[in-house]
């Protein structure tokens, strides 16, 4: 007896020594007072002088596997709340300890002793994706692009254009409001970090998808920054003179030009109120806003090596926004710009062709003078609090005036057919106006909505050309000497409707319509030039075409909202109806019916992973250059013809997305799939027409077409395209080390026609083309994020751009690779002293007589006075003075590649002051980022989204 007594205690010592050592479960969860739990939150755990520390999970649950003690301390704190500390004293046992929830306050303020080590960076929810600015740390004073290059799914270029989970960001909103009119870099270079909270990449579907969240179509990626609370008064602004000069190898006598830059931004925040002006003067490449084309990207000095051409701009913008009483919101903006942009290109291209394959070669001098202006406002009234109306005014003009030299040589099986040389004198303007009203009323009944979007527009187009042909080799059959004359005009309306009614207390029934006309008229005169300079109409290149587009879409989704999950589910059906007048064509009179489901699905994991599934179909409308049925020879060896008989495209899109962010690890992973089906897609019809054409003219043969090839149009089904997009990022000790990988893949079946005329019987024959063009890009980089001590990265890429003809083309090459390697920092030193530098090298592989250049810039700076409010910079840009730029483009009727002119090096030195004063505190110190050159800045329109009071929504969190 005495045996089996000691038997037992010896087994509870063992049990009791092996607990000891394996411990026991403790796990909990930590909310805040409203019952949200919160992921991310750091969680210490004290047995005497040990400790063990945790992050909760996504759903703010915290573990602690091998817990020795019954008795214990935890620690626990979260950004924006107080901290906490607990004492625990478990009953003994080996059983899991299910903790009491942690109710944290929110509070700025945090306990004694109580140090927050790391906040959470990213946050996941529906459409938006929410990066924490506060994780990703940056040197006093830095521009906000500096912390956007370090956040996972975000790639900002040499030029401040900026891609998120591989698509562009095509707008940009400070606290919600659109800021420039959406201009990314005026905002994103110029921005102090130190005043962001945080920064959101939102899927946006417009404003009547945000109000009644049914979000259908195809969105677009919207970057809104969202300013700290108390740095919503106050004031910033800078000055930047600088000269410097080219330091490039003297060519033909060219002298080198001197370089300059002045540039100044003011901006003011009052709570509510918001005023930026921003101007700009330099010869570097560089411009304050993006009209579409013509130099780079944001304020001097900013490494502008992929921009093509040398430009000289001139740049000036105005943002406001303000509340009107408590009722009316206005915000809106005003942009100018002009710009030289001079430009020296050469190309190859390859035509495919059945029996007569053929290339160009040519090589071009051009000199283009851009003028742009641009204005934008917007009114948002609540005169209640069922009721929102929005108005959008909006004005724009771009003119061109260009000058080109150009020599051509077009070739077939490698003996020249034809050379000649142009020159080209041509001017554009094309003013256009616009006005949105949009219209919400909420009803009582919880979730009944109905809106109203009225847009209408009016735009106008007069482009004169005179091209001056001189040929060397080759019969000239074209005119010679042409003065070509387009006016034309476009005037649209078009309204949608929406109506909301709930059906449940998770469902909605959604009814609605739209309708759009657009009526385009152009007037094109072609006069010739004889050798005596008298002027004559050739009214065989002469028209009046006009054209009206009408839709219809009606459709009716089925909506269903839970906590985790959402989707949408409908039918639409769209006629649509293009018909056109010409005075030397038939009428043409062509209507269509598209009948397309509507899906939607999100589930939402967790608040920090979803998976989003987007269906939709859309028609798109020929253009005036695909419609106008008489050729247009301004480009002699390259007519085109349009088709009057065209019908609209119909596209049938298919998106996946999948975003997942760990609150413990820090990894992040984004993904998404895209697939587009088109049917009636409009494409080329590629003809090829003999030397001899013109020898025994016909009946309806053209003369004017010898040796050319002829481009017409016609509509064809076949045509799809996939893309894919990954990206993976693994940090290290709070963000100092990160590794990014990612990938991109697309691949497109391209379709067009191949046609020959026979040199002997003048038939013609036509083949279809199927071009299958595969592009890959696999991508890593590798940062180091010391704040201020370091900020550096290495980089690598390299990139397959492949396609397959069903046509085979002898002797053309069809695969192109690239290789690009690089390495980028900043190093501080001394406390105000700072070495900047970016290196890539570029490895070239298929590309005709390309180098493989090694483009190196570069800039050491000091910052002083008082506060640090001074910087004097001296830079280098290209220091080996290799800047080329090569691309290639490859669809079904060609494959080119090109060259152009780029900024080569030149040494610059800059002053810049800067002020700013924010909530009481003091000037503080100049901005240090890879640009320092800064151009407009801050202050957009800010306040909630365009919201109002609308229907039903979802959010995770």
């Amino acid at each position: 007896m005495k045996l089996k007594y000691l038997l037992a205690a010896i087994i509870i010592l063992i049990s009791a020594q092996v607990y000891a050592q394996a411990g026991r479960i403790v796990t909990g969860i930590v909310k805040d007072t409203t019952g949200i739990t919160l992921p991310g939150t750091t969680v210490k755990l004290f047995i005497g002088k040990d400790s063990t520390v945790v992050a909760t999970d996504a759903n703010g649950r915290y573990t602690f596997k091998a817990v020795t003690s019954n008795q214990f301390s935890l620690v626990v704190v979260s950004i924006g709340y107080q901290g906490i500390r607990r004492k625990y004293n478990l009953a003994p046992g080996n059983t899991i300890a299910e903790l009491a929830p942690i109710v944290l306050k929110a509070d700025a303020v945090m306990l004694s002793g109580v140090t927050i080590t790391d906040v959470n960076a990213v946050k996941v929810k529906e459409d938006t994706i929410e990066y924490n600015a506060a994780a990703y740390k940056v040197r006093e004073g830095a521009a906000v692009e500096d912390a956007i290059k370090k956040m996972p799914g975000l790639d900002v270029d040499k030029d401040g254009n900026i891609t998120a989970q591989g698509k562009s960001v095509s707008k940009v909103r400070l606290n919600g409001k659109d800021y420039m009119a959406g201009d990314v870099t005026s905002l994103t270079r110029n921005l102090p970090a130190d005043l962001v909270a945080s920064i959101q990449v939102v899927d946006d579907y417009g404003d009547q998808a945000n109000i009644t969240g049914i979000k259908t179509g195809d969105p677009q990626k919207v970057l809104n920054i969202n300013i700290k609370k108390d740095k919503n008064h106050g004031y910033f602004g800078q000055g930047t003179l600088g000269g410097g000069r080219d330091d490039i190898p003297e060519v033909d006598g060219t002298k080198d030009a001197d370089r300059y830059i002045a540039s100044a931004n003011v901006f003011t925040f009052n709570d509510n109120r918001q005023i930026s002006v921003s101007g700009n003067l330099n010869n570097t490449n560089t411009n304050l806003f993006n009209f579409g084309g013509g130099g780079g990207r944001g304020p001097g000095g900013n490494n502008p090596s992929n921009v093509n051409g040398i430009a000289n701009a001139h740049s000036f913008g105005f943002n406001y926004r303000d509340n009107w009483g408590t009722k009316v919101t206005a915000y809106g903006s005003y942009s100018f710009a002009d710009n030289t942009v001079n430009t020296i290109s050469t190309s190859l291209q390859n035509n495919i062709s059945v029996d007569r394959p053929s290339s160009l070669s040519s090589s071009s001098t051009q000199q283009d003078d851009k003028l742009n202006h641009r204005f934008n406002f917007n009114i948002e009234w609540k005169p209640d609090t069922v009721d929102y109306f929005k108005i959008t005014p909006s004005f724009s003009y771009g003119g061109v005036h260009t000058m080109q030299n150009a020599a051509y040589t077009q070739s077939y099986n490698d003996v020249a057919t034809s050379d000649y040389t142009l020159a080209l004198l041509s001017h554009s303007s094309a003013p256009n106006y616009g006005l949105n009203v949009l219209f919400n009323h909420r009803f009582n009944t919880h979730g009944r909505n109905f809106s109203v979007l009225v847009t209408s527009g009016s735009s106008t187009s007069d482009v004169y050309q005179a091209p001056n042909y001189t040929y060397l080799a080759g019969k000239a059959d074209a005119p010679l000497h042409q003065q070509i004359t387009t006016n034309s005009s476009t005037d649209s309306v078009g309204t949608s409707f929406s109506y909301l009614e709930p059906i449940g207390k998770l469902s909605y029934l959604e009814l609605n319509y739209g309708y759009h006309y657009s009526h385009t008229s152009a007037d094109k005169v072609t006069d010739t030039i004889a050798t005596d300079n008298s002027v004559n109409l050739y009214a065989a290149l002469s028209n009046n075409y006009s054209f009206n587009f009408i839709t219809n879409r009606f459709g009716v989704n089925y909506r269903y909202i839970d906590k985790k999950y959402n989707y949408t589910l409908g039918v639409a059906a769209q006629p649509t109806l293009l018909e056109g007048s010409s005075a030397v064509s038939a009428p043409t009179h062509n209507s269509t019916f598209d009948f397309s489901p509507v899906a939607r699905f999100v589930y939402n994991f967790s608040r920090s992973q979803a998976l989003t599934f987007n269906y939709s179909g859309s028609s798109n409308t020929p253009s005036y250059t695909f419609l106008q049925p008489v050729t247009d020879y301004s480009n002699a060896l390259y007519p085109v013809q349009g088709n009057p008989d065209l019908i609209p495209e119909y596209n049938n899109v298919v998106s996946l997305r999948y975003n997942k962010f760990d609150f413990a690890s820090g990894n992040v992973f984004f993904s998404n799939l895209n697939f587009t089906q088109t049917n009636n897609k409009i494409v080329a019809n590629s003809i090829t027409y003999p030397r001899n054409y013109a020898k025994d003219p016909a009946p309806g043969v053209d003369p004017k077409l010898a040796g050319t090839i002829l481009t017409q149009y016609l509509n064809a089904d076949g045509y799809y395209s996939a893309s894919a997009f990954y990206l993976f990022a693994k940090p290290w000790d709070k963000r100092k080390y990160t590794l990014f990988i990612n990938g991109n893949i697309s691949y497109n079946n391209n379709i067009s026609y191949i046609s020959n005329v026979d040199s002997t019987t003048f038939n013609e024959t036509t083949q279809k083309n199927i071009a299958k063009n595969l592009v890959i890009t696999q991508g890593a980089r590798f940062r180091v994020d010391i704040t201020d001590k370091i900020d550096a990265e290495v980089n690598g890429s390299y990139s397959i751009n492949h396609s397959d003809n069903s046509i085979p083309q002898a002797n053309v090459n069809n695969n192109f690779r690239t290789i690009t390697l690089g390495a980028n920092g900043k190093h501080y030193i001394l406390k105000d002293w700072t070495l900047s530098y970016d290196y890539t090298k570029t490895i070239y592989e298929g590309y005709k007589g390309a180098t493989n250049p090694n483009i190196l810039n570069t800039y050491v700076e000091r910052r002083f006075l008082k506060g640090n409010v001074g910087t004097l910079r001296f830079a280098v840009n290209d220091v080996f003075n290799q800047n080329t730029g090569f691309t290639s483009t490859q669809n079904a009727t060609l494959i080119s590649q090109s060259n152009v002119n780029r900024l080569g090096r030149y040494y610059m030195l800059t002053f810049a002051l800067r002020l700013q004063k924010f909530a009481g505190q003091r000037p503080q110190g100049p901005m240090g980022g890879p640009g320092g050159f800064r151009g407009p800045g801050g202050g957009g329109p800010g306040g909630p989204g365009p919201g109002g009071p609308g229907g039903p929504s979802a959010d995770s969190n």
